[in-house]
């Protein structure tokens, strides 16, 4: 029994094994869904990263670099070298922001939004096919689970000690 073990008993166990087994299954379902995005996205001219941008603007109104990033939880950089590609192919506009003169706002095309449409029902028969496997319940469930660990991780408090943090056994 490892340390950690010890000091928290078999129940602590037994969640962090199916901790690190669900956060291990939920990693390779990522890059199995990538796989996927990417074949489905082969004849469209984008990848999964610039799909993503396409997808947050069509959703959203115009957004900076920086809004963007900071909402996907990746670098300014790697937003902005997808919103330069993005902007060659004409699927995104940069235009002025009243609000900062520095930071431009980006904003989906027609020709964008055409693009994500197509992508978008492409995906929904997917999502439907592998919807048809589970019960709404499953799915509500397995949405609940993730979403909580998502909010968790994202409210910092896993590295506070007094609120139970990584470091604070």
């Amino acid at each position: 029994m490892n340390e950690l073990n010890e000091l928290n008993g078999d129940q602590t166990a037994a969640t962090e094994t199916l901790i690190e087994k669900l956060i291990w299954q939920n990693r390779r379902l990522f890059q199995r869904f990538r796989f996927v995005s990417d074949t489905l996205l082969q004849d469209t001219g984008i990848n999964t990263s610039q799909r993503a941008v396409l997808e947050f603007l069509y959703k959203q109104k115009p957004r900076t670099v920086p809004q963007i990033a900071k909402e996907k939880s990746v670098s300014r950089q790697h937003i902005q070298i997808i919103v330069n590609s993005l902007t060659d192919s004409g699927l995104i506009k940069i235009v002025e922001n009243p609000s900062h003169k520095r930071s431009p706002l980006i904003r989906i095309t027609r020709k964008g939004e055409d693009l994500f449409d197509s992508v978008r029902r492409q995906e929904v028969f997917l999502f439907r096919t592998i919807g048809e496997r589970f019960s709404e319940e499953e799915l509500a469930t397995a949405g609940r689970v993730l979403r909580s660990i998502d909010e968790y991780l994202a409210s910092g408090n896993w590295q506070e000690p007094e609120r139970g943090g990584w470091y604070g056994f």
